[in-house]
């Protein structure tokens, strides 16, 4: 398939297989859906071709829930998990929850593991599916995989391999050319510019 075949294409899923290596690299894969038909690979740098993939046995849908995420907080007073178990301790000797532990036969809980706050981060992805792509943009340096900007002005690439722990393996999101500008800079070709002058 041409790279500028994909211009006009809506993005119907996203598959994603990862593989988390403590203490070394994780390891993600992204297999990109379009009309509900073929699975392409975001190319390195700029290539004439996109490759079609077939989708690994292993690789999950993105798009499977596009609900944010809850974050639960606790420990409200940062207690370290020695002071934690120190005072749970103190608080079983009580008499109160001895007689509790022979009555009702429960031990009393651990309240600092229990949510105090709840927050909620955006699922970014919501903002993909079934969207239209627009243009394909990449920098010069070809270790790193392409972009591809949608209608409403988001951008996603794959990074094969990134330190453990860090999340930057796998898909990656921009909300658009502006934040991408500001973590690669300005130097970056688009597709369609590069098609009007041919």
């Amino acid at each position: 398939m041409l790279t500028g075949e994909i211009i006009g294409k809506t993005i119907t899923n996203i598959y994603s297989f990862e593989k988390m290596e403590v203490g070394g690299l994780d390891k993600g894969e992204c297999f990109i859906e379009l009309e509900n038909k073929i699975i392409i690979d975001i190319p390195y740098g700029f290539s004439d071709y996109i490759w079609i993939k077939e989708l690994d046995k292993d690789a999950v849908s993105l798009f499977a829930d596009l609900s944010d995420y809850s974050v639960n907080h606790v420990n409200k007073d940062n207690k370290t998990i020695i002071e934690i178990a120190d005072n749970y301790q103190l608080q079983r000797r009580t008499i109160f929850n001895r007689l509790s532990k022979i009555l009702f036969g429960r031990d009393i809980a651990i309240k600092d593991y229990q949510p105090y706050k709840i927050d909620y981060i955006e699922n970014k992805l919501k903002y993909i599916k079934d969207r239209k792509i627009v243009d394909f943009i990449w920098y010069a340096d070809e270790s790193e995989k392409g972009f591809i900007l949608f209608d409403n002005g988001y951008l996603i690439t794959d990074t094969a391999v990134a330190p453990h722990g860090t999340g930057n393996a796998g898909l990656n999101i921009y909300e658009s050319i502006n934040d991408l500008t500001n973590a690669k800079g300005n130097d970056y070709f688009k597709l369609t510019d590069t098609q009007s002058i041919r």
